[in-house]
């Protein structure tokens, strides 16, 4: 009896190629949707970080602007989140846009803090902390073979 089933498609090992997970996606999926929630809902509920020891600093740098600027953040981290745990290419560019956007508002900070105001330092540390481990994470060599994908 003859196997008719066609010619077998090669199995990629464990962390090379298409399909594997690289280490460390879990946390940071698990990272960008808790960032992203929480900057969404901060920038609904509450406002932006700006809540100094001076009152409301959202009139002095312009709430109407950072706010939506928060939220949209935020909706970016969870569409990287959703589109990284699929493995899309996609999500591999648009993870550096998001880190460009957390970079920006990065320096926001470092200049109001330069100039005096009150900025939650916290928040910077951990972001730099985190577009550290981020920057490294994506140029490794399994995350960025895990996000390619031949051309059908």
């Amino acid at each position: 009896m003859t196997n008719v089933a066609g010619p077998q498609q090669p199995v990629a090992p464990p962390g090379s190629g298409e399909g594997s997970k690289p280490k460390g996606l879990t946390f940071m999926v698990g990272w960008l949707v808790f960032l992203g929630l929480y900057q969404i809902l901060l920038a609904w509920r509450f406002g932006t970080f700006f809540e100094g020891e001076n009152g409301d600093l959202r009139q002095k740098y312009g709430g109407v602007v950072l706010e939506p600027l928060y939220a949209a953040v935020g909706v970016l981290a969870l569409v990287v989140a959703w589109g990284g745990w699929r493995l899309r290419p996609w999500a591999y560019r648009l993870a550096w846009v998001f880190q460009a956007c957390i970079f920006a508002l990065g320096l926001i900070i470092i200049i109001l803090w330069i100039a005096g105001k009150s900025v939650p330092i916290g928040w910077l540390l951990l972001d730099c902390a985190f577009g550290a481990y981020n920057v490294w994470w994506l140029l490794q060599p399994d995350t960025r073979r895990a996000f390619t994908r031949e051309a059908s």
